[in-house]
């Protein structure tokens, strides 16, 4: 039995357990539900009311709240994790400090679910945003190939920014067309379409999410948050209303 596991607190539980059912269904895996416990002992019975109606277990662990949920996500049998971001598109950071902690050292997939998140019934369409390198693209397909048991449609968004903009683009519809097609030839042949854009990363994101009708983002990251580094990581997250699903690609420290 492999396991997806909704980390749950009282402010945002419904839109995370709606993911998590989700990503279960997406990976063949249960839904199993956790709740971290404060030493002032809140009161759980609408969790408690939300896990039932859903038929899912719910099980209440002792804090400190991080190392609780890194020990539960470490666990063999979970194959995933989902919890909400804490914090609003507008705010200083991307993520609380929960979830970026969590983010920063679990050895498994992460699906961070923002506050105001739209979430499907089902996700069929995922959107992957890449940098157009191999050593980008291997990650994703390494890690999210392995993960997934039902039929999906992948999306594969290809940002030019003005540092990474082709040289020559006399006719750019045309030409970014037949770049599309090579670059899915040779990085990710399982795609079933890729989108070449101009311009920030974030607005084309949230552009094409929302043309292609996407269910979820998908990113491959390094687990480094450092200045300078994850500068994409940090975009997304702060600005996808779509839940976001982090590959790590190194191991955890």
């Amino acid at each position: 039995m492999t396991i997806v596991l909704a980390a749950l607190d009282i402010t945002a539980a419904e839109p995370v357990l709606e993911t998590a059912l989700g990503i279960g269904e997406l990976t063949g895996a249960d839904v199993e539900a956790v709740h971290v416990r404060s030493g002032r002992r809140e009161p759980i019975e609408a969790l408690e009311q939300l896990v039932a109606g859903c038929r899912v277990p719910l099980r209440l662990l002792e804090g400190p709240v991080e190392p609780a949920l890194l020990a539960a996500l470490g666990e063999p049998e979970v194959v995933a994790g989902v919890m909400g971001a804490r914090s609003t598109p507008s705010g200083r950071r991307p993520v609380g400090l929960t979830a970026r902690h969590i983010l920063e050292h679990a050895n498994k997939p992460v699906v961070i679910v923002p506050p105001d998140a739209i979430v499907p019934s089902s996700f069929r369409r995922l959107l992957v945003p890449l940098e157009g390198t191999e050593e980008s693209s291997r990650p994703v397909l390494e890690r999210l190939g392995p993960l997934i048991v039902a039929d999906v449609e992948l999306i594969v968004l290809h940002v030019f920014t003005d540092a990474t903009r082709p040289a020559m683009l006399e006719r750019p519809e045309y030409d970014l067309e037949i770049l599309g097609r090579e670059f899915l030839t040779r990085h990710f042949p399982s795609a079933t379409h890729i989108e070449l854009r101009l311009g920030p990363v974030t607005s084309q994101v949230a552009e094409v999410s929302g043309e292609q009708s996407a269910d979820l983002v998908v990113l491959s990251w390094s687990q480094d948050s450092s200045a300078g580094r994850a500068q994409v990581i940090r975009e997304v997250l702060g600005g996808s209303a779509l839940p976001v699903l982090l590959l790590p690609v190194t191991p955890s420290t």
